[in-house]
C-alpha cells in the first residue's frame, strides 16, 4: 500500500476544510527531541504551515497511535536515473529532524524534494 492510498483510505483526512483546533496540540511548545506519538510541530507553527504538512501531521499522529514508526516511499526510476523504481525506509524521526531543520544532508533534502 502506498502513502497516498493510505491518506485517501482514512475518511478522517478526507475533508478540505481546515482541522478543528481541537485535534492539535493544547500546548505551545512540542519536544525538542522526537518522540514518537508527541507532536512534531507546536502548534503556531502547525497552523502557519501548508496543507500537506499539516496532512502528514495529521496521518503521523494517527499512525503513531497504531504502532508505525516508519513507513515506505517509492520513487520513480526516473528521479535517481536507476534501471526499476527504488524503495526508501522513513521513518518519523528523520521528518522530526527535517521540519526543525535539524542535522539537514543531502540525502534528506532530496527526499524532501520528492
Amino acid at each position: 500500500m502506498m502513502l497516498t492510498d493510505f491518506f485517501y483510505s482514512l475518511s478522517c483526512l478526507n475533508y478540505s476544510l481546515p482541522a478543528p483546533p481541537s485535534i492539535w496540540g493544547l500546548g505551545e511548545d512540542c519536544p525538542v527531541n522526537f518522540e514518537n506519538g508527541k507532536f512534531m510541530l507546536p502548534l503556531g507553527e502547525l497552523v502557519e504551515e501548508p496543507w500537506p504538512v499539516r496532512r502528514f501531521h495529521l496521518w503521523y499522529m494517527h499512525a503513531s497511535k497504531l504502532g508505525m514508526k516508519e513507513f515506505i516511499v517509492r520513487a520513480p526510476k526516473e528521479y535517481f536515473h536507476l534501471e526499476e523504481d527504488c524503495d526508501f525506509i522513513i521513518d518519523f524521526h528523520d521528518m522530526h529532524r527535517l521540519l526543525h531543520c535539524i542535522d539537514l544532508d543531502v540525502a534528506q533534502v532530496t527526499l524532501f524534494a520528492l
